[in-house]
């Protein structure tokens, strides 16, 4: 996928979006459920662009079929301590 400065993975592009459009002091839970939110939508087609990078974000979901059909990626958290992500504020 392209960011419009450099490329990406589909994961990246998705994370990089989420952060973009969540209001600043996003919980990480918020981030997630934007990041899933965009991949579902590029994986079903619900962008409703159908330009080039929309498909190709697609097809990168998919595992490089449009018509796949359901989420492949599932953004995931690591940590090195348990927390609640829907409390605690995303901070990079």
């Amino acid at each position: 996928a392209l960011s419009k400065i450099t490329s990406t993975g589909a994961m990246t592009f998705c994370f990089i979006q989420a952060v973009e459009r969540c209001a600043p002091g996003a919980a990480y839970g918020t981030i997630l459920t934007s990041m899933r939110s965009a991949i579902k939508n590029a994986g079903s087609g619900g962008s409703g662009g159908g330009d080039v990078v929309t498909s190709l974000i697609s097809m990168l979901l998919t595992g490089g079929s449009l018509s796949a059909g359901g989420l492949r990626q599932e953004p995931q958290l690591t940590a090195g301590e348990a927390f609640d992500v829907y409390r605690k504020p995303f901070s990079l």
